[in-house]
């Protein structure tokens, strides 16, 4: 059985294998670039930094592509009424054809993902990996979502038996959850922590500080007591003696002579791997009870 889903499966694996190898020779070939000037990317470097773009929506794909045919085409072309009165059960078909594939999604995006939080973190250290858009292009968190694509493409299939509707219900469905989770959930897998940090409204600073890499979930200016400012323009107009003409240097001066800072509410930095295992547990988990849901599913209806 493990020999048929592979041989069934073996085109896929092979521009699977493919893709991965020639994602991983380019990141490993420029990366020395990368080393040497983070700060400063070429318009090739940019375009290189697509291959995490990429990444978030491998996993929808592979739901797409590879769930929602695996059992969605079986009906279509009526070969689950000989698949399913043989020797081996209906579980065991699934599992089989589900173990390869998923080894194959796995392999694939934990190589590609792996690669990338590499190739990615001279320009990371500079920014931050923990916000929105690059969180899900690093770590391990690229597998949780592709075994969670796999899984719901592969119920939808079952549920809709039509192939076409089934990789656009998944599709659909993938992004929903994904940016539900990333939005709602994430935010709030560990307690935000709230620091004052000096503020940047007009003297953007580099240097280090408890925000520096961190994801910002909220933030808000306050004087010296501690109260929110809105129009601190024209708070240190007055107490200064600034003016329209005076430098973003000069009001920055003001600000810190009379104590303004900002509130921040976040997720420091070194959280990222504790977030990063939590979201990929979460994924996991709903893909386990998916799988389950296609079994019950398959075993309780009729061929």
């Amino acid at each position: 059985m493990i020999w048929l889903a592979f041989r069934q499966f073996r085109m896929q694996a092979a521009i699977a294998a493919c893709a991965t190898v020639a994602v991983v020779v380019l990141l490993v070939a420029t990366r020395h670039g990368i080393v040497r000037d983070p700060a400063n990317l070429s318009v090739f470097q940019q375009t290189i930094r697509l291959v995490g773009t990429g990444l978030i929506g491998a996993p929808a794909l592979i739901g797409a592509f590879w769930g929602a045919p695996l059992v969605a085409r079986e009906f279509e072309a009526g070969t689950h009424l000989l698949a399913w009165t043989q020797s081996v059960t209906r579980t065991r078909w699934l599992a089989t054809k589900l173990a390869v594939i998923a080894i194959a999604s796995i392999a694939a995006t934990a190589i590609i993902s792996l690669t990338l939080t590499w190739w990615s973190a001279p320009i990371d250290r500079l920014g931050n990996r923990i916000g929105t858009a690059n969180f899900g292009q690093r770590g391990i968190a690229p597998v949780g979502y592709a075994l969670f694509g796999l899984a719901l493409g592969t119920l939808v299939g079952a549920i809709l038996r039509r192939t076409l509707p089934a990789m656009a219900t998944a599709l659909t469905t993938f992004f929903v959850v994904r940016f539900v989770v990333q939005l709602a959930v994430r935010p709030h897998l560990l307690s935000p922590v709230s620091s004052a940090v000096p503020t940047r409204l007009f003297n953007p600073t580099t240097e280090a500080s408890a925000a520096t890499g961190a994801w910002i979930l909220s933030s808000r200016t306050v004087d010296a007591g501690g109260r929110t400012v809105d129009s601190i323009d024209n708070l240190l107009a007055g107490a200064c003696s600034l003016t329209r003409a005076s430098t973003e240097a000069e009001f920055g001066a003001c600000a810190s002579r009379l104590g303004f800072r900002d509130v921040v509410t976040m997720q420091p930095a070194n959280r990222f791997w504790t977030l990063q295992m939590y979201e990929t547990a979460i994924f996991v988990g709903i893909a386990a009870a998916l799988v389950a849901a296609t079994i019950w599913y398959i075993g309780r209806r009729n061929a």
